[in-house]
């Protein structure tokens, strides 16, 4: 029989907001565990080593808005030396040319033909609908004109969510994708503007090896992570749980910041279950590539492209070797290919033979990689990648939180909140959730 533990918190995951909050309830007298599943902490903020590359699961870049700075991050033990501050270089590719993003705010440079037409229906774009729920395609086609929604804002974000910008809020994405600006619009169909727009315009990236940086500061000190350690039921009435090795631990308060539906399923409460089921995402197949050869010219310094292609099966790719040149060797580059399905798809999609030979002849097809200079493949399948803020996700939310914190249980990060928010703001929700737990 195994034996019951007794903990004043556990925090579920071991993330970066995870990582914080137990942090922040630790240095504040309070005692407990983090429990993670996977064979490391760190959650989706690691880097995998292979020979002389390396690679983070996926592109994650530190955009700070609160903290000047690295070493302004609470709890996180870092030091500004350590990492470098870049101006954002990303690119979307419409019509064989690489535009700079976003594309909105360069319409100037786009093919002659192709740009004519989307000033044209800009100046024709339609009012928003007068009542009923607006989508984002509605937001996107008053915004900024039908041409450029249909070869560019549409897809793009179709293929980036896995789903039918019908179903999701135009209230609810306003805050990542805000309304046009006039005035950045007119400047860019006249000549591109000199500075790059938005909240990811400029973002930090470690000197030496990868994102991991971040994580591994904010675990120092932390002594009581369980690894391999993966909830399998929650009993809320009588705070306890159950994970999958047999291991039965008590708490007071429970931290959580694994997904959000998960989360409430594993409580084998039925209101939240039902609740559960209103919510959907995106998954995400990764795959990094280490390269044999230096990138093409066309691509020198661009640090992500947006592809809105519907033939291409990927939705972005970013070149690590462009932000950190100490993640490859000397004379290669690195990459990461991003391929979005649907949440409930991704255990059904054939990867190898499927998807990766796709992926490839597709980077063939840009000329952007020959197959024959990948050295090396390592892929990474983030089942939750992108919450879709759907209509009815802001009222169901509401009602989980407020179930789940009559049992003393808080999530907290991207996925516990159910939201798109930063790394920063994963920290932020961490802190604050303790902050008010003390």
């Amino acid at each position: 029989m195994q034996t019951s533990l007794k903990n004043k918190f556990v925090v579920l995951g071991a993330g970066i907001s995870g990582l914080t909050a137990a942090r922040a309830l630790k240095e504040a007298g309070q005692t407990g565990t983090i429990l993670e599943a996977c064979p490391a902490a760190g959650g989706l903020t690691r880097t995998i080593k292979v020979n002389e590359f390396c690679f983070d699961y996926t592109g994650h870049f530190l955009h700070l808005a609160r903290y000047d700075s690295p070493a302004d991050i609470p709890y996180a033990d870092l030091s500004n030396a350590d990492w470098e501050l870049l101006e954002r270089k990303s690119c979307c590719c419409v019509a064989g040319h690489l535009i700079t993003a976003p594309v909105q705010y360069h319409i100037g440079q786009l093919p002659p033909r192709l740009r004519s037409a989307c000033i044209e229906s800009y100046k024709a774009r339609p009012l928003l609908p007068a009542s009923g729920g607006i989508t984002f395609k509605d937001y996107l086609l008053a915004g900024f004109g039908k041409k450029l929604a249909d070869i560019f804002l549409i897809p793009q974000n179709e293929k980036t969510l896995a789903t039918s910008l019908d179903h999701i809020s135009a209230n609810a994405v306003q805050r990542f994708f805000p309304p046009p600006d006039e005035q950045l619009i007119r400047a860019g169909i006249e000549a591109a503007p000199s500075r790059a727009e938005g909240y990811n315009a400029t973002f930090w990236y470690p000197r030496r090896g990868g994102i991991e940086k971040l994580a591994e500061g904010l675990k120092n000190s932390l002594k009581d992570i369980q690894l391999l350690e993966e909830v399998a039921a929650i009993d809320v009435v009588n705070k306890k749980l159950q994970t999958t090795s047999g291991r039965s631990l008590d708490w007071d308060v429970l931290l959580s910041s694994i997904p959000l539906p998960d989360l409430c399923r594993k409580t084998g409460d039925r209101e939240l279950s039902a609740l559960a089921d209103s919510l959907s995402h995106s998954s995400t197949i990764v795959f990094n590539l280490g390269v044999g050869a230096p990138l093409p010219e066309e691509l020198a310094g661009v640090h992500w492209v947006y592809v809105p292609d519907p033939s291409v099966p990927f939705y972005r790719v970013g070149f690590y070797s462009n932000i950190n040149r100490g993640m490859c060797p000397p004379g290669c580059s690195s990459l990461y290919v991003e391929v979005g399905v649907p949440g409930a798809e991704v255990e059904r999609v054939n990867i190898i033979d499927t998807v990766q030979p796709a992926v490839i002849k597709a980077l063939a097809r840009l000329g952007w990689v020959q197959p024959e200079t990948i050295i090396c493949s390592v892929v990474h399948v983030i089942r939750c990648a992108y919450v879709h803020h759907t209509f009815e996700r802001e009222r169901v939310i509401e009602q989980i939180f407020k179930r789940l914190q009559s049992f003393n249980v808080y999530p907290i990060g991207r996925y516990g909140l159910w939201d798109y928010i930063s790394m920063e703001d994963s920290i932020i929700s961490a802190l604050e959730t303790a902050e008010k737990l003390l």
